[in-house]
């Protein structure tokens, strides 16, 4: 294990966190608000450290393989949301600082689960320190998606680029033409999302703020009643593009803009990722219409804005889904799971993933009347390996079994049922807000004892990083030669 190379590392991430606390220093400042201090300050000593980390351990033969790699992913999350939760620690809001850690977890790996009660309190530089970490936190997903993962060929996410025709020898070799694309990219959309909440009525502070978490899919708002406060269709639009966009494969954009754009909207995922959307848009819709006092255009208009918020998870709300009665809840558990394409900042188990999982269901009926026949799976022309197979089967059941783990744990600290199993689900597929009345919409989870504020906080950073890159570490053969 080459140590010196992820530490190397890790010193550049924390002193680039610590440049990035400037900007809510400046931001408290021009408000004339005193928390600057602690921003600017927390953020010299972040920079220093880094640096002071990155000189220590410089080397000419930086070398980083497979082993590093993972090793990197794990402790990068971890120790950059402990930083991250200092400025919420020290500022007025008197977090402790397990609430601190909670807060700055939920908003670096996006989730958008909040410990804060009332934001009307909160100083402008915390509003857009959550909103930076979750800009942040998307990117780097983005970026580890679509140039380590694949690499590394974990969660099945390889098959995504062979589904793109794209080699991974030839990819490693453009990892980091791809990854300057995708932040271009990125960013391009954040600025378009940001001037067009603006014209909608947003004001730009505000405005900056929401681009970030809804290019992020985030879903910090600076409103306790996030997006419902503005009560505004022209926003509700602006954002459910801006949260599709993003649910979408970074790496289609790139391509789109070297060839042509039919090669987002003909993409197989994206398809299925556009028709699951629309289904369960309709269906919430028809539930809405006929059970609440809500009329056919209010029932669409809701449906649309929280489903998508949901299954991209985002985390928005307009209304208070936790009084949508049990059939709406139920749903809404299940889209917590599903999750936006591969490559893009969502969580979830991915579409592409759910495909594979149905076309393994249909070979096993099929091997059922024709036992003796090779049938073998396939995905957009090309043949999917068996060990693919085995991975993706393996990452969707710890999916399944670390919510019910979770859940248990949260029901022996005293949590209602409900809240326990929202809570583990929200955290595992990073969604946000849970489905009962004390951490849903209207709610958040300050009220949760201190255990389970840890359990959910390591849940957001496993559930992000996809199971594998954290359980590897705990296997002996690892750390051998």
């Amino acid at each position: 294990m080459n140590f010196r190379s992820v530490l190397y590392i890790l010193g550049i991430l924390i002193s680039t966190l610590g440049c990035m606390m400037l900007f809510p220093a400046l931001c408290n400042y021009l408000a004339q608000e005193q928390e600057w201090r602690i921003f600017a300050s927390t953020g010299i000593i972040c920079f220093f450290i880094g640096i002071t980390i990155v000189l220590a351990f410089k080397s000419k033969n930086l070398k980083i393989s497979n082993k590093e790699t993972f090793l990197l992913t794990s402790l990068a999350w971890f120790i950059l949301a402990a930083i991250a939760a200092l400025p919420f620690y020290l500022s007025g809001l008197n977090l402790s600082y397990v609430d601190s850690f909670f807060e700055a977890t939920s908003g670096i790996t996006t989730t958008g689960s909040t410990i804060i009660s009332n934001l009307e309190n909160a100083s402008e530089g915390i509003l857009i320190w959550r909103s930076i970490l979750q800009w942040l936190g998307g990117i780097g997903i983005i970026v580890m998606a679509v140039a380590a993962l694949p690499l590394l060929h974990l969660s099945g996410l390889q098959l995504f680029f062979s589904e793109q025709a794209e080699r991974a020898d030839k990819l490693k070799e453009s990892v980091k033409k791809m990854a300057t694309s995708i932040i271009i990219i990125y960013g391009v959309l954040t600025f378009v999302c940001t001037i067009s909440l603006k014209i909608a009525g947003m004001s730009l502070f505000e405005s900056i703020c929401h681009a970030m978490t809804t290019l992020a899919t985030g879903g910090y708002s600076t409103q306790n009643n996030s997006i419902g406060h503005y009560n505004s269709l022209a926003i509700e639009i602006i954002i459910i593009v801006g949260m599709i966009l993003a649910s979408l494969p970074f790496i289609l954009f790139v391509k789109a803009l070297n060839n042509n754009l039919k090669i987002v909207v003909f993409d197989s995922q994206v398809k299925k990722f556009l028709l699951l959307l629309l289904s369960a848009i309709l269906l919430m819709a028809i539930w809405l219409y006929i059970n609440i006092d809500f009329n056919l255009l209010t029932s669409l208009r809701i449906a649309t804005f929280n489903v998508v918020s949901i299954i991209t998870g985002t985390g928005y709300s307009t209304n208070d889904f936790s009084q949508w009665g049990s059939f709406a809840i139920g749903l809404l558990f299940i889209f917590m799971f599903i999750g936006g394409c591969t490559g893009s900042t969502t969580g979830g188990i991915k579409i592409f993933r759910l495909q594979i999982l149905f076309k393994v269901i249909i070979q096993q009926i099929k091997k059922i009347f024709r036992p003796h026949q090779v049938i073998k799976i396939s995905y957009s022309q090309a043949t999917i390996e068996d060990k693919t197979v085995l991975t993706i089967l393996s990452l969707i059941f710890l999916f399944i079994a670390s919510t019910l783990i979770i859940s248990a744990i949260l029901c022996f600290l005293g949590i209602d049922i409900l809240s326990s199993i929202s809570a583990a689900a929200t955290a595992i597929a990073v969604v946000g807000p849970g489905l009962s009345t004390e951490i849903g919409p209207a709610g958040n989870f300050s009220n949760f004892p201190n255990a389970a504020k840890w359990t959910l906080a390591i849940a957001m950073i496993i559930g992000r990083l996809e199971f594998f890159a954290i359980l590897i570490l705990f296997m002996p053969s690892f750390w051998k030669q």
